[in-house]
């Protein structure tokens, strides 16, 4: 495997394992906090790790739609990678400042529909 994939993979599980502490703890900062999120997404080491982020949340988002047959909620172009995805949603969460408390999906959502409506 590539260094960048494996460091990629290993900030994924110490992410998770990061989570873990903190649900069981409630004191440590969680990535599933929007806050978190940005601020470590913001860091270039950890944009494969945040890519993963997001693309794991975009194709659960997708299942969901399809198991409700339920029409898109936005529509990302086909053409635009998952790196220039996170970017948009990054741009879109420093512009809106007012949900970064809220869960880290939730904020996500909310960019992908403002940043990306359906025509």
């Amino acid at each position: 495997m590539k260094k960048p994939l494996l460091a990629g993979l290993a900030l994924v599980a110490a992410l998770c394992a990061g989570n873990a502490a903190a649900q069981a703890t409630q004191k440590a900062p969680s990535i599933d906090q929007a806050d978190v999120f940005l601020n470590t997404c913001q860091k270039p080491e950890n944009l494969d790790a945040c890519v993963m982020y997001l693309a794991g949340y975009t194709n659960g988002a997708l299942v969901q739609t399809l198991i409700d047959k339920q029409p898109p909620r936005y529509c990302v172009p086909p053409n635009l990678g998952r790196k220039d995805q996170l970017g948009a949603i990054m741009v879109w969460m420093k512009g809106h400042l007012q949900y970064i408390l809220e869960p880290t999906g939730a904020v996500i959502y909310k960019a992908l529909m403002g940043t990306f409506p359906c025509r």
